[in-house]
């Protein structure tokens, strides 16, 4: 023991060294047989002995454990083993410049906090969560688990049918149902700042201008309009509020309402519950002209970037809306995340009412998601039937990736670590983490059919045809682990530009020969689109898109630009609706 250093702890004390720690913290840490534990203790033992080291720390003796660890061949153990954290050299960059990949954004100090604890965060994923293959597939591209960093700790998106919200009041505080519409967008504010300590992605509330119909239907539209403003300027002070940027926030709206809604019971000021909404309609048109010229101010000004304005159209209102797209078409051309959301598809439409016209509480959305990279796995295939068991084996992999995500939040909801999820309104589960879906998204589906056939989306029908083979087989794979696991696995659209980004920068890399015409500012196109800068016949490209949106479960947004379309509002917003199965339509010039 003479030759053995003293040893600095963590509480402030200097002890001796004891090699009894040693052995009991590997058996507890990694689950060691007590006689391999023994072995490693001694060479930890005869290692210090042999430097001649004067002074010791907790981490350091840890730091040689997981040497020896390593060098005898034990690495599942030395991942339990290791001790999680950032060099102090990347500490002080993000502390003096932020994040290398975030080097424009606003600093804060607890943005710095934010940046370094997700840097622990995305390393305990990869150690402790993760088994090894997993781990490799994101880090070396073959796949990206969206937000990392919060697998452990909380779900992904969320979206909101906010009833239960104008009829019982604001849950987990004592605030009770508002009695007029300001009172009522001051709860749904709270909610959103509340709701961000639990989700990582981007959240919603749908049908906001039929459910606060008979919260407007008798207040000038000037007072409207003040109101929603509020709402609007408190959204986009999140960030600040919360300390970390903040995924887009979205509203959906209709001009009028729809059947499936109007004979539902309102929910009127003070929680009361009288009349029908289809009594309201007014209400809903002042809204939504609200909605619209409040967001064309305040977008001219540049001073707001949340929420995204979706607006619900189908057959049945547009002769209801002749007064309105030309008031929306401009809102369009000046806003870039306004959307057109096209009901006339009927499983489209569909999925989002089925059961929101029998319960005030149907909340909804990803548990989360996973990227695929369909370029890499051309790259790597031989021909088309290699591509598709190299696809299968990722989607399985993906798989046992979302069912560790499912019950790390069912935990998480257990312990009431978060606290809104495991809240019930009325005996009913405000968040019903059964469901949530379990999302698979693709990136590149243009550069991988380019690779497999010689053409791209829009230059053969060939490409079309192996595009829909490849998304069903995913949509045929999703339902068979659906029935496997009794979850509910989607093929949806990719959410994150940091996927793209990850996964032609890594390609560039590793195949520096097959990623062709690439760079990482000219990346992989997002999902099943065409890349946004060719040229042909328009009108035609609406009807092939969106055959390949019916195969994505919750809808894709179509980017058009405004510069390439020589059609009226009405005559576009006509073959949107009807002469194309494009779910979502989204402008920029």
């Amino acid at each position: 023991m003479e030759l053995l250093p003293k040893v600095f702890r963590t509480e402030g004390n200097i002890a001796e060294f004891d090699p009894s720690k040693i052995f009991e913290s590997i058996l507890k840490e990694t689950e060691m047989s007590e006689t391999n534990a023994k072995h490693i203790t001694e060479l930890v033992v005869r290692r210090i002995i042999s430097s001649g080291i004067k002074f010791l720390s907790g981490p350091h003796i840890r730091e040689i454990v997981c040497s020896i660890l390593s060098e005898q061949h034990f690495e599942n153990e030395r991942k339990l083993y290791t001790r999680i954290g950032i060099p102090l050299m990347d500490y002080e960059e993000i502390l003096e410049k932020g994040p290398s990949d975030r080097q424009n954004e606003q600093m804060n100090p607890e943005k710095i906090h934010h940046w370094a604890a997700d840097k622990i965060a995305e390393e305990y994923t990869h150690l402790r969560i993760l088994d090894s293959e997993e781990s490799k597939a994101h880090l070396y591209g073959d796949i990206h688990i969206n937000g990392l960093n919060y697998f452990d700790s909380r779900p992904f998106s969320q979206f909101w049918d906010f009833r239960f919200i104008l009829k019982n009041g604001l849950p987990n505080t004592k605030q009770k149902p508002a009695n007029d519409l300001r009172g009522a967008l001051n709860h749904l504010s709270k909610w959103l700042i509340m709701t961000q300590t639990e989700f990582y992605g981007n959240q919603g509330l749908n049908f906001i201008t039929t459910f606060l119909a008979p919260y407007a239907y008798n207040l000038p539209e000037a007072s409207i309009m003040e109101n929603l403003r509020e709402l609007f300027y408190d959204i986009n002070q999140l960030p600040l509020i919360i300390g970390r940027n903040v995924s887009e926030l979205s509203i959906s709206s209709s001009f009028s309402i729809f059947e499936a809604l109007a004979q539902v019971p309102a929910i009127l000021p003070g929680g009361k519950i009288e009349n029908i909404y289809g009594n309201y309609w007014e209400g809903t048109q002042k809204l939504l002209k609200s909605i619209i010229l409040i967001l064309k101010e305040i977008y001219s000004k540049n001073s707001i970037l949340s929420p995204s304005h979706q607006l619900i159209v189908d057959n049945k209102l547009l002769e209801e809306m002749v007064d309105i797209i030309p008031s929306f078409w401009e809102e369009s051309a000046t806003i870039t995340s306004s959307y057109f959301m096209n009901f006339c598809l009927d499983e489209y439409k569909n999925r989002f009412l089925k059961k929101i016209s029998q319960t005030g509480q149907f909340n909804y959305g990803m548990l989360q998601n996973i990227s695929l990279n369909l370029p890499r796995y051309a790259y790597i295939s031989r021909n088309e039937d290699e591509f598709l068991e190299l696809l299968t084996s990722k989607i399985n992999l993906c798989s046992s990736i979302l069912l560790k995500k499912f019950s790390i939040i069912k935990k998480r909801m257990n312990s009431n670590h978060l606290p809104i999820c495991s809240s019930t309104i009325n005996g009913e589960a405000l968040f019903q983490l059964e469901e949530q879906s379990l999302s698979i998204s693709v990136v590149g589906l243009n550069e991988s059919i380019k690779y497999l056939t010689n053409y791209e989306l829009h230059e053969h029908s060939d490409a079309i045809k192996l595009s829909k083979k490849i998304l069903n087989e995913i949509n045929i794979i999703c339902s068979e682990l659906s029935n496997r696991d009794n979850k509910k696995y989607i093929l949806s659209e990719n959410p994150s530009r940091r996927a793209i980004h990850r996964f032609t920068k890594l390609d560039l890399k590793h195949f520096p020969l097959k990623v062709k015409g690439f760079s990482e500012k000219n990346m992989y196109t997002n999902s099943i689109h065409y890349r946004n800068d060719i040229e042909g016949d328009f009108l035609n490209m609406l009807k092939v898109q969106g055959d390949l949106h019916l195969f994505i479960h919750n809808g894709a947004v179509e980017l058009i630009n405004l510069k390439k379309i020589n059609l009226t509002p009405r005559e576009l917003i006509e073959t949107f609706c009807k002469n194309s199965n494009l779910s979502c339509i989204k402008f920029y010039s």
